[in-house]
């Protein structure tokens, strides 16, 4: 029962998967090779993000994030979010496993919203999007983008301590 609780996405994913065949097995079968093929360009994703987060796991101690992102690094380790949230490109879901492993050294939660927001921003690619838009509009929705990440960072800190 611990299995079907813990598993109740994939199962049903699985059951679905399994119903729809027998109703459309071509179309069934072709998605399933689809998401194969799709599994199979994702896995160099995989295995960087997986040594990036062991790498950032086995190397910065919990006093190092502590000390620049942790409870007692107020503004600092804001800033240093919005820095880095800026800066880092990627696909967003390869980035949960860092942030996690910034959470589980000490990070607090503020520091970590505020660079799941910010990441928002791709720095390089910000004179890109001003040739379509312009500065002005760049700048603008840059500047409420980071805002936005301080002000919903500092608020989930204070929603999940109460």
């Amino acid at each position: 029962m611990k299995l079907v609780r813990e598993h109740w996405f994939e199962l049903f994913v699985l059951l679905l998967y399994i119903s729809l065949s027998l109703l459309y097995p071509g179309r069934v079968w072709h998605a399933f090779l689809l998401g194969i093929r799709l599994f199979v360009r994702m896995l160099p994703i995989f295995a960087s993000v997986v040594f990036l987060s062991t790498f950032l796991g086995a190397f910065l101690s919990p006093r190092f994030i502590q000390r620049f992102m942790g409870k007692n690094s107020g503004i600092k380790g804001i800033i240093i979010a919005v820095v880095l949230g800026t800066v880092i490109v990627g696909p967003m879901w390869a980035m949960f496993p860092m942030f996690k492993t910034f959470m589980d050294k000490g990070a607090r939660v503020a520091v970590v919203v505020a660079l799941v927001g910010t990441f928002a921003v791709k720095t390089p690619w910000l004179p890109y999007a001003a040739t379509f838009l312009g500065w002005e509009f760049v700048v603008v929705s840059v500047v409420l983008i980071i805002c936005y990440a301080v002000v919903s960072g500092l608020a989930m800190e204070r929603l999940l301590k109460e």
